[in-house]
């Protein structure tokens, strides 16, 4: 029988756990909605921003789920022509949209990224993406799931390499 102060440590170990994959998951849908909110960000969340811990390959196939995805190519080449404009997709109520077509329930405290007055939106763009993921939610939700389970996955590496720095 674990001691008190061992069955303490465990389930402190779990909180962190459930904690950082929690994190992990919101983080995820915020650079998901950001992807498709510009697709120029794609780049830099998988390759210098975030995911630094995910073998190639990983990042590679999240890059090539990201370009499948119907419609992106409609949307990129149309951010691309209002880039000079700087005008942005995504309000925080029409990332929620996305999100419920997505079959997700999200706090909209956390879509706040997208609701900045310095970030002017265009219309056509929001009408754009939400048209986009309603003709085909499951595979964007597919690509939404596999974001989430490798941004998890490298927060559970970077967690385990801080761990191990800690100890030595």
């Amino acid at each position: 029988m674990l001691e008190k102060s061992e069955k303490n440590k465990n389930r402190v170990a779990n909180i962190k756990r459930v904690n950082l994959k929690r994190r992990a998951r919101s983080d995820a849908i915020i650079f998901f909605l950001g992807v498709i909110d510009n697709m120029g960000q794609l780049n830099e969340v998988m390759w210098h921003y975030h995911l630094k811990h995910l073998e190639n390959d990983k990042r590679r196939e999240l890059w090539r789920a990201f370009c499948d995805l119907p419609n992106i190519d409609k949307i990129e080449s149309r951010q691309h022509e209002n880039i000079h404009l700087n005008e942005h997709s995504l309000t925080s109520y029409s990332a929620d949209q996305v999100l419920k077509l997505l079959g997700i329930n999200f706090s909209k405290t956390k879509l706040k990224k997208f609701s900045s007055k310095k970030r002017p939106q265009n219309k056509e763009l929001v009408q754009l993406v939400l048209s986009a993921v309603k003709s085909n939610p499951k595979a964007y939700k597919e690509t939404l799931d596999l974001y989430i389970k490798y941004w998890i996955e490298d927060y559970e590496l970077r967690e385990e390499k801080t761990r191990s720095k800690a100890s030595n």
